[in-house]
């Protein structure tokens, strides 16, 4: 963890809190963070789980962009079948 200044138009505000006293050492910090599993509470957030996603998706290769445009196409497809199918039941 790297301590410096930041932009106040930087920061935003989660529900992950710290009770931490003022002007903390690097140590005290940590261990406050670690007892607040403020990891597990941030990647099980729905804004961490995005950039967990966002950053998956950066780190793919040409293939994998292919296969996941594969996936895309057959789940497309399966669904309009089911869609075509409770059309005609729904029709008869």
């Amino acid at each position: 963890m790297v301590r410096g200044q930041m932009n106040f138009k930087r920061l935003s505000l989660t529900d992950i809190k710290i009770d931490i006293p003022r002007v903390p050492k690097k140590k005290t910090l940590i261990d406050a963070m670690e007892a607040a599993d403020v990891k597990n509470k941030w990647e099980k957030s729905s804004w961490g789980r995005k950039l967990i996603v966002q950053k998956r998706r950066a780190s793919l290769n040409d293939f994998d962009r292919f296969k996941v445009m594969l996936a895309k196409i057959k789940r497309g497809g399966a669904i309009r079948q089911e869609l075509a199918k409770l059309k005609k039941e729904n029709a008869a």
